[in-house]
């Protein structure tokens, strides 16, 4: 589930593209599988956010650790350092979303409930 999530597809069912209708543009449903990623839990998204803030000072600190075993400057490691605080968490939200989403199926399984929500909302989506 979370390798699936780690290449934006739906951890469920492992659908393309799972949520996103481009790369920050979310739908409520799994195309593929119409599961939904709401799931009646306050602070869902969070996990998300968590799992990029973790992997933004990851990478930070790589970052700096190779840069001082290289010799690097103090100007161009920080301007590196900063651009990485920038832009990394940005460009790795789809992934952490899909990512959480996984783990939160494996912590908490979908029930009937979500299925049969999910075959309604496929069967009102076709013509």
């Amino acid at each position: 589930m979370l390798i699936r999530g780690l290449f934006r597809r739906c951890a469920w069912c492992g659908g393309r593209g799972a949520f996103f209708r481009s790369w920050y543009g979310k739908n409520d449903r799994c195309n593929t599988c119409g599961l939904s990623w709401q799931r009646n839990l306050e602070g869902f998204e969070l996990g998300a956010a968590t799992m990029g803030v973790f992997i933004t000072f990851g990478s930070i600190i790589a970052w700096m650790i190779i840069s001082v075993v290289a010799g690097i400057a103090l100007v161009p490691l920080l301007v590196v350092a900063g651009i990485l605080a920038v832009v990394w968490p940005v460009l790795w939200y789809p992934n952490t979303y899909t990512v959480w989403f996984g783990v939160d199926l494996l912590i908490r399984r979908p029930s009937e409930e979500d299925f049969a929500e999910a075959e309604a909302a496929l069967a009102a989506r076709q013509p």
